[in-house]
């Protein structure tokens, strides 16, 4: 239940912020988590949430927003496919795109690999 409220109002923030907030291009780099496991405890950067492994990916698998965390600890919400960010939660990702007052509208996703960038296809394919 309280999950379903915290979705609720994630969503409402997401409604609200993209009728009033400036747009402004961005490409920020950080950790992907699941926003509803990184909002419910903020230690939650990894892939495992009270010792459930894959409990990130599990959740952008059903659906639910990922987010990015930066190395000073800002949460930004992604607008962006979670089936296709799914594989990988808690590694290296950076996205650019347009940022709605932390929520960001992803047109182009990387996750680092060996040390290097390699771009994510964030289209949907069913």
């Amino acid at each position: 239940m309280a999950k379903t409220r915290l979705l609720v109002l994630v969503a409402f923030a997401v409604g609200v912020s993209c009728l009033y907030a400036a747009e402004k291009q961005t490409t920020l780099e950080g950790t992907l988590v699941s926003a509803s496991c990184y909002l419910a405890d903020n230690s939650a950067t990894g892939n495992e949430m009270d010792g459930i492994k894959f409990c990130g990916t599990g959740c952008l698998k059903q659906g639910k927003p990922g987010g990015l965390v930066t190395k000073e600890k800002e949460f930004h919400l992604l607008d962006a496919p979670s089936l296709v960010l799914a594989p990988y939660v808690g590694q290296q990702l950076r996205v650019s795109g347009v940022d709605h007052n932390g929520i960001i509208s992803v047109k182009k996703a990387e996750v680092k690999k060996d040390g290097k960038w390699e771009e994510v296809d964030i289209t949907y394919h069913e």
